[in-house]
């Protein structure tokens, strides 16, 4: 019984096993598997036996009150199939896929810049022409390096050429020092200055940026959103228990029961499962080392859920999809559960609001070349995608395909950016986007231990898309 269990990702506490050793009776493995529970306690098994008692009456938690108003919508999600390279890729990881890749990139993030600026642009190819004057060039950043002198000195470029731009390190440019500090390599950006031979003289630099004033979404019905990511299915450091807390809560049972029945929507940004193989001596950390066993354990999650509750998931990097991004969504052969599956990263409406998800495998790039970052506030970095219209902007600081077409771009600034990766929970608002990074169902692994990064386990955000109140649900116990 143990056995078949284990292969269905199904795990019993050691007091269920010592209860079931001397309570076994027929049929009770199919009653166990049919709770479609991650971990099973000795309450669990102690009802199932005494259902086959005759006589004894069962006591229940009583959720027939219980009365969801989400039940009463129908489902609204529009995936906006443009900016999901599922079923789209097409590149060999040819030089051409590459040339292709960073022009539709600059292409794409510079005409945000060319809608701003008080300074006409001019290419590269025409810098000398304007010696000593003042000019605006919008550039790729190539390279980055301090001088001898304390300054920054860039080399950039555009479609037409290359030049290069200096920061001074002088008392009166301290915050244009600031800025220079916190420009990375291929950083698109605008910079403003005197053109002098052979480089400018930067007096201003700008970044793509979204807009301040926006339309702001609501949606009509009283429904609401619940954000996860990370759950890590199949990891021994999985936290079984305190995901069943929230399913219970999502089925009436607990506190804040008419925030549970406006749940409509769940939205997973990645690391569903824990993954094989992912990095080295990871078996040793794995209760399931089966990659289907651990995607039955999320379709055995999703089923548990209530039928009116519509998930919708994208893979991370310990998905069984390709590492590189952008990810296509996880096959059919892996989720066969009604989950909605889209790519990483990905656009789509809700109810209305326009949301972007993406697992952000790149936070850790961005982490270790920005100033003042860190894993404490993941959301300052979702900050510094939206500023660059980018949701990897360092080429080479994780895995990206070539493709023809950069996925990565952020063409529309969305009502909610949702995030994942860090086993985090970061909250904040910017210019009018809701950034939410949801936190994981995985406790502290050793790696982080040595890291020293600790994360925020079972907190759950819950979004509320009539009010637009946003709640942090803790499902520890």
């Amino acid at each position: 019984m143990l056995n078949e269990l284990s292969q269905r990702g199904i795990r019993l506490t050691l007091d269920a096993e010592d209860f079931i050793k001397s309570n076994n009776s027929d049929g009770l493995l199919q009653k166990l598997i049919d709770l479609k529970k991650p971990l099973i306690s000795k309450e669990d098994v102690e009802i199932l036996v005494q259902k086959n008692m005759p006589g004894d009456e069962v006591i229940v938690n009583k959720t027939s009150d219980f009365i969801p108003l989400a039940k009463e919508y129908a489902e609204d999600i529009k995936v906006n199939h443009m900016s999901d390279v599922t079923g789209k890729s097409r590149t060999k990881g040819e030089v051409s896929n590459f040339i292709s890749y960073f022009r539709n990139r600059f292409q794409r993030v510079s005409r945000f810049l060319k809608k701003t600026g008080a300074t006409g642009n001019i290419d590269l190819a025409d810098v000398k022409r304007h010696l000593n004057e003042k000019a605006r060039i919008i550039v790729l950043i190539s390279g980055k390096r301090e001088t001898k002198k304390g300054n920054l000195l860039f080399d950039v470029e555009d479609m037409t050429g290359t030049f290069k731009v200096v920061v001074s390190s002088s008392k009166n440019n301290e915050k244009l020092m600031e800025k220079a500090q916190n420009v990375l390599s291929d950083d698109i950006v605008a910079f403003t200055g005197k053109i002098l031979e052979p480089y400018i003289i930067a007096e201003d630099i700008e970044w793509p940026d979204i807009p301040v004033i926006r339309e702001k979404h609501r949606s009509e019905n009283d429904v609401a959103t619940a954000y996860l990511s990370d759950i890590h299915f199949g990891s021994r450091y999985f936290l079984g228990n305190y995901l069943q807390s929230f399913v219970d809560w999502l089925h009436g049972k607990g506190e804040m029961r008419e925030l549970a029945g406006k749940i409509k929507y769940i939205l997973i940004a990645g690391d569903v499962v824990d993954g094989i193989g992912i990095y080295p001596n990871q078996e040793k950390e794995l209760v399931v080392k089966d990659i289907q066993s651990q995607y039955r354990m999320f379709n055995d999650f999703v089923e548990s859920l209530p039928d009116y509750i519509k998930v919708i998931v994208a893979p991370g990097n310990h998905d069984a999809v390709r590492r590189g991004e952008p990810q296509p969504a996880l096959g059919s052969d892996l989720v066969t559960s009604n989950a909605l599956c889209v790519g990483n990263p990905s656009r789509l409406s809700i109810e209305g609001i326009n949301h972007l998800v993406y697992h952000g495998t790149s936070i850790d790039s961005m982490i270790a070349s920005l100033p003042d970052s860190s894993y404490v506030h993941p959301e300052k970095v979702m900050v510094e995608y939206l500023k660059r219209r980018h949701l990897s902007p360092i080429y080479g600081g994780n895995l990206i395909i070539p493709e023809n077409v950069d996925y990565m771009v952020i063409d529309d600034p969305p009502d909610i950016f949702h995030c994942g990766h860090v086993h985090k929970n970061g909250y904040t608002q910017y210019r009018g986007t809701l950034v939410i990074n949801s936190g994981t169902f995985q406790d502290r692994t050793d790696f982080q231990v040595k890291q020293g990064h600790v994360p925020t386990p079972a907190l759950v955000p819950v979004y509320e898309m009539k009010s637009g109140r946003l709640h942090t649900l803790d499902f520890k116990i």
